[in-house]
């Protein structure tokens, strides 16, 4: 597997470079970060790139992936969806490849990062201006830097609109459709009926608005809703969901570029690209 050297069809340099994943409930942000980095791949002229997918347990560790520790398996390895515990061991030792972190912010690595924070302050802003007095923030319970960030930017622009009578409630679920669902269907028993949902995931978005909806809630005239992410399901639950796109394809094509730069060059200064993000109003916010 070792290519650092080799040469392949028309004298061209052969690189592998791994995706390393988690195992965790985030698996379907996977396929856009693998289409992002391969639309890359296509589009690379001098070198010929294979792709290889590492995974880990988040309990093991990520220091568990061997190819960090020996440049015989892959060149160089872009790392997404860590956990802060694995933030702090992928900085506690030298990995033995270059890498990428992928949404994260490094002062060791090169980086790959969105606008969580001020993505999060938009989302506030919205419902602000639309004078809403009940919000709830259904935050996934998974450790994520990225997600923390846009959390951040939602309470903190909400803490700072003193002449407002806005009271917001955070209530922490499983990063699914079930873990919103049964958060919403919990506090319509509670007899707390928001008049506005913050999901930071279009998963647990998509059963917060299921839940309105068999609890006769209209939305967006009773209650709006918004996600974070802008899976593709989106575009088709009834009504449409609003949500934050996170440029996931992009920003993976960019990391895979930002890698091979890496690869070639390990000791050039630390790299970061930063990514905005806008809200896509559809049909659960009201313009």
């Amino acid at each position: 597997m070792s290519a650092r050297n080799l040469r392949g069809r028309d004298n061209k340099t052969q690189l592998t470079i791994a995706l390393i994943w988690p195992i965790d409930t985030r698996v379907s942000l996977v396929g856009r970060i693998l289409t992002g980095i391969q639309k890359y791949i296509a589009s690379e002229n001098e070198h010929e790139i294979k792709l290889l997918v590492e995974t880990f347990n988040n309990e093991d560790g990520i220091n568990t992936v061997k190819g960090l520790r020996t440049s015989n398996l892959f060149n160089g390895a872009i790392i997404a969806n860590t956990t802060e515990k694995n933030e702090e061991l992928i900085h506690s030792f030298v990995p033995d490849v270059p890498i990428v972190l992928f949404n994260r912010f490094s002062s060791l690595y090169s980086v790959i990062h969105a606008n969580n924070y001020e993505a999060g302050k938009a989302v506030a802003d919205h419902f602000i201006k639309n004078k809403h007095q009940k919000v709830v923030i259904l935050v996934p319970d998974v450790s994520s830097q990225a997600l923390k960030s846009g959390l951040a930017g939602i309470t903190g622009r909400f803490d700072e609109e003193q002449d407002t009578s806005i009271k917001y409630l955070k209530r922490y679920c499983p990063y699914t459709e079930q873990g919103g669902y049964d958060s919403i269907q919990a506090l319509v028993r509670e007899k707390y009926i928001p008049t506005a949902i913050i999901c930071l995931s279009d998963h647990v978005a998509l059963g917060a608005l299921s839940a309105l909806n068999d609890e006769g809630i209209s939305v967006p005239n009773n209650c709006e809703i918004i996600g974070f992410d802008n899976q593709e399901f989106s575009k088709f639950t009834n009504p449409k969901l609003s949500t934050v796109n996170l440029p996931v394809e992009d920003m993976a094509y960019s990391a895979g570029k930002m890698l091979v730069r890496k690869i070639f060059d390990p000791y050039s200064p630390i790299e970061s690209d930063t990514f905005n993000l806008s809200i896509i109003h559809r049909e659960t916010t009201k313009k």
